[in-house]
C-alpha cells in the first residue's frame, strides 16, 4: 500500500479544514481528488508530499508510519515531488532550472544532461532546453514543471489542478504526459481538479472531497 491514513485532520487558526477519518491508496494507480474550491485538496497533497503536519491522525508510506520531523521526512520528499497549481521557474534556461534539483542531490554533471534530455523528451519539450523559464506560455511552464519534477525519478508525482488555467492543447498534451508516466514508468499519480470529465478520462481511481471529508471513494471498471 502506498499511503494508510487513519484520523487525519489539519485546523488552521481553528477551524477543521481536513478530516479524513481512513483512507488507503495504492501503489502504481492515478488517483484524483475532486471537489470544489476550499474543499480540502491542496492540503491533503501537501500532507501526502510530507511538506505539512497533521494536527492529529497518522500517515504511513509504503507500510511504514511516517514521524513528522525534518530528518525522517527530508528521505520521503525525495521519493515524492509535489507540482505546484501555479509552479514558478527561475529567470534561468529550462535546463538550469531541471538543473538545480540534482545538483543539490550532488549527480554528476554527464548524468545530469542524460537525466535532463530524458525529462524533457517524456513532456515533448526538448526544443526549449535552452529557452528563457520567464519567456514560456502558462502551458509551456507547466510542462516544464512536470519535467522538472520527474528529472528527479520520484515513486510519487503529486499535482495540484495540473489542468487549470492552460488552454485545451495543453491541458490534452498534459492528461497524455500524465498517462505515459504512469503506464510506462509505473510512478503512482496523485492530482487535484474541479474538472470532473476531465478527471475522469485520466483517473480509474477517484476521490471526492467536501468540505474537508471525503464524501465519496469510486473505481472506474477496466474494461
Amino acid at each position: 500500500m502506498l499511503y494508510e491514513i487513519s484520523g487525519l485532520t489539519r485546523v488552521f487558526n481553528g477551524r477543521t479544514v481536513l478530516d479524513i477519518p481512513d483512507l488507503t491508496i495504492e501503489k502504481g494507480q492515478i488517483y484524483a481528488l475532486l471537489g470544489p474550491n476550499g474543499s480540502g485538496k491542496t492540503t491533503l497533497l501537501n500532507l501526502l508530499a510530507f511538506l505539512d503536519t497533521p494536527s492529529s491522525g497518522t500517515i504511513s508510506f509504503c507500510s511504514g508510519p511516517v514521524r513528522f520531523i525534518e530528518s525522517f521526512l527530508l528521505p520521503l520528499r525525495r521519493r515524492v515531488v509535489l507540482v505546484d497549481q501555479h509552479p514558478i521557474l527561475f529567470t534561468a534556461s529550462v535546463q538550469a532550472n531541471l538543473e538545480f534539483g540534482l545538483k543539490i542531490r550532488k549527480i554528476k554533471k554527464d548524468v545530469r544532461i542524460k537525466k535532463i534530455r530524458a525529462a524533457l523528451e517524456m513532456v515533448g519539450m526538448q526544443e526549449f532546453i535552452n529557452a528563457r523559464g520567464h519567456t514560456l506560455s502558462g502551458g509551456e511552464t507547466k510542462r516544464i514543471a512536470l519535467a522538472r519534477a520527474l528529472v528527479l525519478e520520484p515513486d510519487v508525482l503529486l499535482c495540484d489542478e495540473p489542468f487549470a488555467n492552460v488552454d485545451t492543447e495543453n491541458q490534452e498534451r498534459i492528461l497524455a504526459i500524465l498517462g505515459r508516466i504512469n503506464s510506462q514508468h509505473r510512478i503512482s499519480i496523485i492530482f487535484s481538479s474541479h474538472d470532473r470529465p476531465l478527471a475522469e478520462r485520466l483517473a480509474r481511481n477517484k476521490l471526492y472531497l467536501d468540505n474537508g471529508r471525503l464524501a465519496a471513494r469510486t473505481a472506474s471498471p477496466i474494461f
